[in-house]
C-alpha cells in the first residue's frame, strides 16, 4: 500500500495506522469508548498524545513512556529515548518545548506528535536529517535529541545514519 505524506491532525483513541481513512469531525466520528480500545499497552488518547504523522506506527509505544514519567526532565528524556528505540534506532529524534521559539528544517519526517506535561506541550519529531535551532532556554526540561548530529551551541545539524 502506498502511504501518503500529507500532514493530518488526529486525536487518536485506538491503535494507529496510516491506512486509508476518511476525514470527519469528532462529532461525526467519535473516539471509541475505553472498552473498545486495545488492551495491548497504553493508547495515545489515554495520555494526551496528539499524533499528526506516524509512518512508522510507533505512537502507542511512545504513549506507554509518557504514562510512566515522574518529573519534567525525565518526561522529556523518556520521550526522546522511547521515540528513538520505537523507530528502530534508524532515525534522528527531537523533543522540544513548543512554548519556546525555534526554527526547524527537517527532511523525511516519519513521525510528528505532541504531548503535554503539566500544561507544557512538547513536539516530538522522528526524521531522516535536517537542522534545528533552539531560540529559547536549553536544558533537559525544554529539549532533548538523539541520533547523528553536529551541535554548535543551540543549533543542531542532523545527518542520516
Amino acid at each position: 500500500m502506498k502511504r501518503s505524506r500529507i500532514p493530518m491532525t488526529l486525536m487518536l483513541g485506538a491503535a494507529l495506522s496510516l491506512a486509508p481513512m476518511s476525514f470527519a469531525s469528532a462529532e461525526e466520528n467519535p473516539a471509541p469508548k475505553a472498552s473498545q480500545q486495545s488492551t495491548a499497552g497504553t493508547t495515545a488518547a489515554e495520555v494526551g498524545l496528539n499524533v499528526n504523522v506516524d509512518v512508522l506506527g510507533i505512537a502507542n509505544q511512545i504513549a506507554d513512556s509518557i504514562k510512566s514519567a515522574q518529573n519534567r526532565d525525565g518526561f522529556v528524556k523518556n520521550l526522546m529515548e522511547s521515540s528513538f528505540y520505537a523507530s528502530g534506532q534508524k532515525y534522528n529524534v527531537m523533543v522540544f518545548n513548543l512554548s519556546q521559539e525555534y526554527e526547524d528544517h527537517f527532511n523525511g519526517v516519519k513521525f510528528y506528535g505532541s504531548a503535554v506535561y503539566d500544561g507544557i506541550t512538547y513536539g516530538i519529531w522522528v526524521f531522516e536529517d535536517g537542522s534545528f535551532t533552539n531560540k529559547g532556554d536549553g536544558g533537559w526540561i525544554n529539549w532533548a535529541f538523539r541520533g547523528w548530529f553536529d551541535r554548535n551551541d543551540n543549533t543542531v545539524e542532523f545527518h542520516r545514519p
